[in-house]
């Protein structure tokens, strides 16, 4: 799709005056790309279902992290700016700039002193979960079937919106499930913390159990890629838990109270820091049985890993994979 910057002036005289605008910056690449065209299907429907504008709007009000296959494990640079053009013959495209992790001023969770070994305590009491937190489904239709989702969700105690992911990839090798909830319901821990009444506490393992009934559903599908999602401080803190085993899940699901009251914890201590992070991705490690931190990306767009892999330039697909959904909108709690 690059060839359309070429045959629309503007779009070339766009690219240039933001990359020498954004040169020098935090990031060690700066990249164009057109990331929306208004092609359409054999069906008529169009291939990223959004509007150009909204799109734009979008990214200039939150800037979009860009991904390796749409998977929220493997960043690799944020976009940082976007404009939409039209060709001389009609065909209307966004282009924007990415800035790349690889090369830009990384931090490390371990030169921050922010992952030294610590035993986070899970809260004593929690309040009854408001009435009005529901659980969000996220999914691209062309990686998940409706069929699929209407089995998850029928028993949910709370109320569910589905949401559609559009992934600018024509095929995928992975199905992202991307589930939204309140902060309290990942944090809550049976053996330990109390609830204001039995009906609150009936309530709390009443989505935990739907967790863990989701984690067995997990073995249905083909190549899985699990990410929980919840707002904690301001941040936007995801669990992801890969593939079918599920084993390995219901470790995940036992562990996941520990790993949230930690992510709490180091939302709080990057915030102590000057440092506020904006995303916090956790991931299961599925030999050593335990969640950890895999990266966090900064207020001012910077990324915190101490993995250098995880956003090596090299593995940069010559086909980015974008995700387009709102936001959760569960409450902060």
């Amino acid at each position: 799709m690059a060839e359309l910057i070429e045959r629309s002036p503007a779009a070339k005289q766009w690219v240039q005056s933001a990359l020498l605008r954004l040169s020098g910056g935090i990031f060690g690449k700066l990249l164009p790309a057109v990331i929306w065209t208004d092609a359409r299907d054999e069906l008529g429907a169009r291939l990223v279902p959004i509007e150009a504008q909204h799109l734009v709007e979008s990214i200039t009000n939150s800037p979009y992290i860009f991904l390796h296959n749409h998977d929220p494990g493997k960043p690799k640079g944020q976009i940082l700016e976007a404009a939409s053009f039209e060709t001389h013959d009609g065909q209307k495209f966004v282009v924007a700039i990415l800035g790349c992790f690889a090369g830009g001023e990384v931090l490390a969770f371990q030169d921050l002193n922010l992952l030294s070994e610590w035993e986070v305590q899970s809260p004593q009491s929690l309040p009854v979960l408001p009435e009005s937190v529901w659980i969000q489904i996220a999914t691209d239709p062309r990686e998940v079937d409706n069929a699929w989702l209407d089995s998850v969700t029928s028993d949910a105690p709370l109320r569910v919106e589905r949401t559609e992911l559009s992934h600018n990839a024509a095929d995928s090798l992975q199905e992202l499930i991307r589930v939204g909830l309140p902060y309290l319901v990942l944090v809550w821990n049976p053996f330990v913390t109390s609830i204001a009444t039995e009906a609150g506490k009936d309530s709390y393992l009443a989505v935990q159990g739907w967790i863990r009934k989701l984690f067995e559903h997990l073995a249905e599908r083909n190549n899985p890629i699990l990410d929980i999602r919840a707002l904690q401080g301001g941040c936007e803190v995801s669990f992801l838990i890969r593939g079918k085993k599920v084993d390995h899940h219901y470790a995940a699901h036992a562990a996941l109270p520990a790993a949230a009251a930690q992510a709490a914890q180091l939302v709080a201590k990057l915030r102590e820091r000057g440092v506020a992070g904006r995303e916090l991705i956790y991931e299961f490690d599925g030999q050593a049985l335990r969640w950890f931190p895999s990266y966090a990306v900064l207020c001012d767009g910077r990324i915190v890993t101490d993995n250098s892999e995880l956003i090596a330039i090299e593995q940069l697909p010559t086909s980015l994979s974008l995700g387009f959904t709102p936001e959760p909108q569960s409450p902060d709690v």
